[in-house]
C-alpha cells in the first residue's frame, strides 16, 4: 500500500517586533494558535530609537523600515504578518494608520495586521462605542495621542487613567513611557497585579463603559482577560488579544478560542 504524501496545511505567520522590545508575542500566539502552526520574528533595525525621549517621529519615520520587515517576512513565505506596538500606527492618526497599512500590504497575498489599527476593528466587531481606558505606562503626552487617534476612529471615551494618575508608577519625565525597574514594559516584567489592578481602577469609574482598552502592547492579557472581564461585566481588550484576533481571522479560523476573554472567543 502506498503511503500518501499529502503534507497537512501549514500556517506561517510573521511578526515584526519593534526594536530594543523583548518581545515573545511570537511564542505566546502558539498556545493558542491550531495546529500546524509555524511563527517567524524580524525585528526592526532602528539602532537609534530611544523610548526615553520624546520621540512620535521616529514611529512616523519607522515606515520604511516596517515595509522592509514585511517584505522578508513575505518572501519567506508567511502568510499573515502582525505588527507588534500601538504606536507605530497612533502617530499617524487613524485615517493615515490605515492608509499606511494598506501601503505596506500592497498587492501582496499576505495579509499585514497593524496592532494600533487592528485594536479599533476588534473593539468595533465588539460593537464598543464607549470606552475606558487603562493607559498602564502611557505618559500623558502618549494617552493625548491616543485619545485623539480614538477619537477620530468614532469611538467616545468616558474615562482614563495611567499608572501615574493612579498611583502605581511615576513620571520621570520619559516624555512617551512611565514605569521601570518590575514596571518596566520593554523588558516584559510588568507583573499581573499591576495590569489587574488598572483595570480595575478604571472600571470604578467608568461603569457606563461598553469596554475597557488596556493600552500598551506590553500589557499582556491573554491570561487574564477572562477573569477581568468576569469581574467587571465587560469586555477588556488590549493589543496582544487583538493582534491574535486578527491573525487567526485572516488565516481563516472560525473556531472560537475559549478561555481567554471575549474578543477571542468571538472570531466570526
Amino acid at each position: 500500500m502506498v503511503q500518501s504524501t499529502t503534507k497537512p496545511s501549514v500556517h506561517k505567520v510573521g511578526f515584526i517586533s519593534p526594536p530594543a522590545w523583548f518581545d515573545i508575542s511570537p511564542t505566546e500566539f502558539l498556545r493558542i494558535a491550531p495546529k500546524n502552526t509555524i511563527v517567524m520574528q524580524a525585528v526592526m533595525r532602528l539602532p537609534d530609537f530611544n523610548y526615553q525621549v520624546d520621540g512620535v517621529e521616529q514611529f512616523i519615520n519607522s515606515v520604511p523600515e516596517l515595509r522592509a520587515c514585511f517584505n522578508s517576512l513575505t518572501e519567506s513565505g508567511a502568510d499573515v504578518v502582525t505588527q507588534f506596538g500601538y504606536p507605530f500606527s497612533l502617530a499617524h492618526g487613524w485615517e493615515k494608520a490605515n492608509k499606511v497599512q494598506k501601503s505596506i500590504q500592497g498587492s501582496s497575498r499576505t495579509s499585514f495586521v497593524m496592532m494600533g489599527v487592528e485594536i479599533v476593528y476588534a473593539m468595533k466587531h465588539l460593537n464598543c462605542k464607549s470606552i475606558a481606558i487603562a493607559s498602564t505606562y502611557y505618559s500623558g503626552k502618549m494617552s493625548s495621542i491616543l485619545h485623539e487617534y480614538l477619537l477620530e476612529a468614532g469611538f467616545k471615551i468616558l474615562h482614563s487613567e495611567n499608572w501615574q494618575s493612579q498611583g502605581i508608577a511615576e513620571d520621570k519625565g520619559s516624555n512617551l513611557f512611565i514605569g521601570d525597574g518590575e514596571l518596566d514594559p520593554t523588558a516584559w516584567k510588568s507583573p499581573v497585579d499591576a495590569i489587574a489592578n488598572a483595570v480595575r481602577n478604571v472600571s470604578k469609574n467608568a461603569s457606563a463603559a461598553d469596554c475597557i482598552l488596556v493600552s500598551g502592547g506590553g500589557m499582556r492579557l491573554l491570561d487574564i482577560a477572562e477573569t477581568l472581564e468576569k469581574e467587571v461585566g465587560k469586555p477588556v481588550i488590549g493589543g496582544d488579544l487583538a493582534i491574535y484576533w486578527g491573525i487567526l481571522r485572516r488565516l481563516g479560523i472560525k473556531r472560537s478560542v475559549r478561555g481567554h476573554g471575549k474578543l477571542l472567543a468571538n472570531l466570526v
